[in-house]
């Protein structure tokens, strides 16, 4: 009797999962876009909390102990982020990097910071080329189990990722807009690509060939303030892709304007010059310290569109994530 009760609770929890949340299982011996866990993301909620040892090349940028961006491994020594996060850096000393932990206050692996590299071409007015490499000092032991390396896309094009599609954010960002602090647990959210065509995406987006636009029909779902440069990702062929870079927002899960992201693919040159070391073209994108300059102080000219950006940010609240 007992063992027939334990049976039918289980194969209803079972169902339960079943139905309102997605396994997402990897190719077991990749060597990238897989952690030791399999992704499970809930179906019917927001934003939720992240399982243990399922986002392996998530990082934890941070000025000393603060977190200030999240970003994502791509190999042992290299963390793909957003450009804006490093713009008031005075010095790569305060930088540490923290990866191997879902949350903020759990040192696992943590390293100082050698190098930064913006892209030659970011600019702060107008949002775009919105995407920085950081070389960490040392190696991360690619041994640990709770560590892994993120995919980048296989394809140089400015139609990747495809419109419509699921995506999956994640991050330590404040849980909603008007919080100070971020989330010390790792948070996870499924949102959807939206087509550069719409409305909402032309309300916010600058380059359609270097940014997309994600978000969920009515707000509701989206990343906000804390992760900028985390990982949007694709699950393809088994494995998780780096689609996008956080970059920037209006408010947060507001319905008519959804979130704009960094098109990696639009880069994977770029960021190829780092992963085999062309000292030519990593020489031509050394940080250069007159290149930061504040957002505040310069986002609110140029163009009508930016202009329409400022008017909203005052009434929303923060444009960069």
């Amino acid at each position: 009797m007992a063992m027939t009760l334990v049976f039918r609770l289980f194969f209803i929890q079972f169902v339960f999962t079943a139905v309102t949340a997605l396994v997402y299982s990897c190719l077991p011996n990749s060597t990238c876009g897989c952690s030791s866990n399999s992704a499970v993301l809930s179906k019917i909620v927001g934003g939720e909390q992240a399982q243990t040892d399922t986002w392996g090349w998530i990082a934890s940028i941070r000025i000393g102990n603060s977190h200030i961006c999240g970003g994502s491994l791509i190999s042992s020594t290299l963390v793909l982020t957003a450009a804006h996060c490093l713009r008031t850096i005075k010095s790569i000393a305060s930088l540490r990097v923290n990866v191997g932990s879902n949350y903020l206050f759990i040192i696992r692996q943590q390293r100082t910071v050698s190098r930064i590299y913006i892209h030659h071409d970011y600019d702060s007015t107008k949002l775009v080329n919105d995407i920085a490499i950081i070389s960490l000092s040392s190696p991360i032991d690619m041994n640990d189990s709770s560590i892994s390396l993120i995919c980048l896309p296989s394809i140089k094009t400015t139609e990747y990722p495809p419109m419509d599609i699921k995506v999956v954010a994640i991050g330590w960002g404040v849980l909603s807009a008007g919080d100070n602090n971020p989330s010390n647990s790792l948070q996870q959210v499924t949102l959807k690509t939206i087509s550069a065509n719409t409305l909402t995406c032309r309300n916010t987006i600058q380059d359609i060939s270097s940014q997309f636009c994600s978000g969920a029909r009515g707000g509701a779902k989206d990343t906000c303030q804390g992760d900028s440069g985390g990982p949007l990702m694709i699950f393809s062929n088994g494995q998780w892709i780096l689609a996008g870079i956080t970059s920037y927002g209006i408010g947060c899960a507001l319905a008519d304007y959804p979130g704009v992201y960094t098109r990696v693919a639009f880069y994977t040159d770029w960021i190829s010059c780092f992963l085999t070391n062309n000292t030519i073209c990593i020489e031509n994108n050394t940080l250069k310290q007159d290149q930061f300059s504040s957002i505040g102080s310069s986002i609110c000219y140029n163009h009508m569109l930016l202009l329409f950006l400022c008017v909203i940010v005052l009434k929303f609240g923060h444009l960069h994530r």
